[in-house]
């Protein structure tokens, strides 16, 4: 009984951190002025554009293979079809649909109509999520020179920036806890194939890699430059801080964080920053489009008739043939 009014407040504080976090986006473009942030746009090339647009789809079959990886533990072989349909559809719905709805229930109703148990939907879902918080974990501590940077440079204002930064810092290591403990209440699905999680890795470091290559092609398209470690430490902190439950799929978060790490510590323009901000969230819309075709069915309760293989879990190298 309990937790419909805690889901209640929940929904609300999403909308309502929503909200402010696009009040303040606005605030910010009105501050630089929309002429200036489209003459900062501009100035990307074609080849830039369709460079960012390759590198899109490479991250986004990236996280449809750590998926895809991390479901081959059972004697029910997941066809890599419904595990791409059901990643494209998840991220249709994080990025395009503003709903409290998120890709993860998407994908976890449409594992559970494919025949895959709810156990293991749930659990996949959850080491997803973990596998890549290991994997932007690794890449936060490029985060740090710049911010040691910051803070000499801004003395006055050190302790209230390190203050300021705890809430984002404790609920996003609460965060990555509950993520730990989901996963390892279900490790009994890895335990004996820990080959797979390494795998998952793997195709956490692709994606990584290609998103920090769009940020670096765009920040180099506009004129101005960054270290590829800065990129993937200010990244990886965004990332973080997007996770905190505060608004509906990061909408606002993520763009308000961006135009801020990337001017205040990365020492880009604010016109930049911003224009950055803008382009990365058109560019995961487009690269999520694909799942506006297989969406409907899932929430609409279509069962699809998946070709299940059947394989023998004495050799786990068969797995591979449907590749």
């Amino acid at each position: 009984m309990e937790t419909k009014p805690k889901n209640r407040v929940n929904v609300i504080i999403r909308w309502v951190g929503t909200i402010i976090a696009i009040v303040i986006l606005v605030y910010l473009f009105s501050q630089i002025g929309a002429a200036e942030t489209w003459a900062t746009i501009q100035r990307i090339s074609g080849w830039r554009i369709a460079a960012v647009l390759i590198l899109v789809f490479v991250s986004r079959f990236a996280t449809f293979g750590r998926w895809h990886s991390l479901l081959q533990v059972q004697e029910m072989h997941v066809p890599w079809k419904d595990s791409l349909r059901l990643t494209f559809a998840g991220l249709f719905a994080s990025n395009i649909l503003p709903t409290t709805v998120g890709g993860d229930v998407v994908r976890l109703a449409g594992a559970v109509r494919i025949g895959i148990t709810p156990a293991l939907a749930a659990a996949s879902l959850a080491a997803d999520r973990l596998v890549g918080m290991a994997g932007m974990f690794l890449a936060l501590p490029f985060a740090i020179p710049g911010f040691v940077a910051y803070l000499n440079q801004n003395k006055i204002s050190s302790r209230f920036s390190l203050l300021s930064g705890i809430p984002f810092i404790s609920n996003a290591w609460k965060k990555i806890q509950k993520a730990f403990q989901n996963v390892f209440s279900n490790f009994k699905y890895w335990a004996k194939n820990p080959l797979i999680l390494l795998r998952a890795l793997g195709f956490t470091l692709i994606h990584m890699l290609a998103t920090f290559l769009i940020v670096k092609v765009l920040i180099e398209g506009m004129g101005e430059s960054m270290p590829f470690g800065q990129i993937a430490g200010l990244w990886s902190l965004t990332y973080f801080i997007t996770l905190i439950p505060i608004s509906i799929n990061g909408l606002g978060l993520q763009e308000v964080t961006i135009t801020n790490l990337f001017s205040a510590v990365g020492g880009l323009q604010l016109s930049t920053s911003i224009s950055l901000a803008i382009l990365l969230r058109v560019a995961w819309m487009i690269g999520s489009l694909p799942g506006a075709f297989t969406l409907s069915g899932i929430l609409g309760g279509e069962k699809s008739e998946p070709e299940v293989v059947h394989i023998s879990t004495a050799n786990p190298e068969t797995e591979e043939k449907t590749e």
